[in-house]
């Protein structure tokens, strides 16, 4: 979900900068703040404060399955707030812990390996929403590509 205190979700909100234009850096780290809520199936774990650019959260994904996949463990932080998830894999369940919930949740690898393309299609969805020529942008384009690509 936006967040309501970034400018970046509002039409004139980037500040005379072209959509199209953004940089990965400018997506990761500076536009496009939300509050993020991950369903488990059990519980939906809450990340509000401060919230997280919603292509860093993306970016966490990615990386947490390609490690879970490759290694069977992995700890991934968002880039500002350091706000963190942990994963550990056992055979085809991975168990997830945070360090912003006191929630631990049990996943199955497949569906696990399926976040990252359920988070990015919520992402773009909201993103183009909100700024149609993003549709254009060149890092999303290959962002999708990678994500997709697994």
């Amino acid at each position: 979900m936006p967040r309501t205190d970034d400018s970046s979700w509002d039409a004139d909100g980037l500040s005379g900068l072209s959509a199209r234009m953004l940089t990965a850096d400018d997506l990761t780290f500076r536009y496009f703040s939300s509050d993020v809520v991950i369903g488990d199936g059990c519980n939906e774990v809450q990340l509000r404060t401060p919230g997280l650019p919603v292509v860093d959260f993306v970016l966490m994904l990615v990386q947490l399955c390609r490690e879970v996949v490759s290694s069977g463990e992995s700890v991934v932080e968002s880039s500002q707030t350091q706000d963190s998830i942990t994963a550990m894999r056992v055979g085809d369940v991975v168990e997830l812990s945070y360090s912003f919930s006191s929630v631990v949740s049990t996943v199955s690898l497949r569906d696990l390996k399926e976040a990252p393309i359920g988070a990015l299609q919520s992402a773009l969805e909201v993103l183009f929403s909100a700024h149609g020529d993003l549709r254009f942008n060149r890092y999303l384009i290959e962002l999708a590509d990678l994500v997709r690509s697994g």
